[in-house]
């Protein structure tokens, strides 16, 4: 093991290329409240992009009913990270509330929630987008789907 100031690197770590974790961010083995929120709000802000790009392909031939279902789905993913992330943030928040907690944790805390509300924003910008044109255009059907009953002109 190598002890470079605080934080703790075991040479097993260093060739599984696991990320380091100072000493500070773990409490009795857990992840600190302020790394979770922030983790949180990284994952929140990559299934947004996600969501972003399936809603773009709403009214292009991409458009399926496979596509809608990922939406769908992403929709629920983003739902529970925010809401496990809204928790995530209340714990960090309370405990900066306590007696001893330095100025820059809470700084770094208040910074998270704003980005936080920003994440939200442009998920329900996305939401709002999504809700247009999903009622406006209808999935592409591949045709091979259609019963063999149906000419081509109906």
């Amino acid at each position: 093991m190598l002890y470079t100031g605080a934080v703790i690197i075991s040479f097993r770590d260093l060739e599984a290329r696991r990320p380091l974790v100072s000493r500070q961010n773990l409490i009795n083995g857990k992840q600190d409240a302020t790394q979770a929120v922030a983790s949180g709000i990284f994952q929140i802000n990559t299934a947004v992009s996600t969501f972003q790009r399936l809603v773009n392909a709403l009214g292009t031939p991409k458009d399926t009913p496979e596509l809608r279902e990922k939406l769908h789905k992403t929709r629920l993913h983003i739902g529970q990270l925010v809401k496990d992330t809204s928790a995530k943030l209340k714990q960090a928040s309370e405990t900066d509330h306590s007696a001893g907690i330095s100025a820059s944790k809470k700084v770094a805390d208040a910074k998270l929630a704003k980005d936080f509300q920003a994440v939200l924003k442009e998920f329900q910008k996305a939401q709002r987008l999504a809700a247009e044109r999903e009622t406006s255009y209808a999935p592409s059907v591949p045709k091979a789907v259609l019963p063999s009953s149906y000419s081509a002109d109906e």
